[in-house]
């Protein structure tokens, strides 16, 4: 008995390791992103699948690719679905792609085949301006604008998604808005208390409290100027800063009210937007959004890169 209690013991851990072991990796430093002008903006990588996605600001595709071989397909066509800008992406725990319009200011949630569940126009709703990015924590999933001092909210539990609601409004005096992009990229703390942001104009970050709303200045060393994407690895931050080329590490205390700024890191980034961690890497967006005006013209193909963690 004691023998077949061995065996038992000694293949389930097997299976474990060789679970574990044959979990995808992205094998490539770069993945290309076809179409001369894609000038990609979110991801969302799936790791069980060993697939992202990311879609185009200025047609609405979103493609998704395969990080083992670098192959990529049309995941869903933005013409077909009214959908003519992409930024912010998020997979929710049934599979759905959730897509921020940007300044056309559409949210909507695709199923896993590409096919639209739902649309919500945030302009006609909220009077929204640019939806920018989206986090999903506690059952629902969060949205910023980048130019009306608001949060937005949608239930994710639920088979047919919730309906959209306008969470949250704030005054300057909570966080001072700019003109051009201030709130940017949006993540949640892993205990579930707080969402983070990044105010591209004024590289602060603000610590808004889930429970009773309330808005704090994360205290910084440093700004983190042209923050865009956000990704958060337990207490350490990473800040995609879109116009130096370089994410930058921010160490966060234990209630995330106070940061280290790093040195930044990245090699080959073109104004990188949005990141997802995939293992010890970041899959980083070259989004090169300042090149949209064709002077000078975007580096071709565009790309997703592959960057180590330091």
């Amino acid at each position: 008995m004691r023998n077949n209690y061995l065996l038992l013991t000694f293949l389930f851990f097997s299976v474990l390791a060789c679970t574990k072991d044959e979990t995808v990796k992205p094998t490539m430093k770069s993945y290309v992103i076809p179409g001369n002008a894609f000038f990609p903006e979110g991801i969302a990588y799936n790791s069980k699948s060993g697939v992202f996605y990311t879609g185009s600001t200025t047609n609405g595709d979103i493609i998704q690719v395969n990080v083992e071989t670098g192959a990529s397909s049309l995941f869903a066509a933005g013409g077909k679905q009214g959908r003519t800008s992409c930024t912010g992406l998020e997979l929710d725990a049934k599979g759905r792609l959730w897509v921020c319009g940007g300044t056309t200011g559409t949210i909507q949630v695709l199923d896993k085949e590409g096919n639209l569940i739902k649309s919500w126009d945030t302009k006609a709703l909220f009077n929204a301006g640019f939806i920018n990015d989206c986090v999903i924590t506690g059952g629902y999933i969060y949205f910023t604008d980048s130019q009306v001092k608001k949060i937005y909210r949608a239930d994710v539990d639920n088979v047919i998604p919730g309906n959209l609601q306008e969470w949250l409004t704030f005054t300057d005096m909570q966080i001072p808005y700019l003109a051009g992009f201030n709130a940017n990229g949006i993540e949640a703390t892993p205990d579930g208390r707080f969402l983070i942001i990044v105010i591209s104009n004024s590289g602060k970050l603000y610590r808004i409290n889930l429970n009773d709303k309330n808005i704090a200045e994360i205290e910084l060393n440093n700004p983190v100027m042209s923050g865009d994407g956000l990704l958060l690895d337990g207490n350490t931050l990473y800040v995609s800063r879109n116009a130096t080329d370089l994410i930058f590490p921010v160490k966060l205390n234990m209630n995330f009210s106070k940061g280290t700024v790093g040195t930044g890191f990245g090699e080959n980034l073109l104004f990188n937007t949005t990141m997802a961690k995939a293992g010890h890497y970041l899959l980083v967006v070259n989004g090169q959004l300042n090149r949209r005006g064709g002077t000078p013209p975007p580096v071709l193909p565009f790309t997703v890169s592959r960057v180590a963690i330091p």
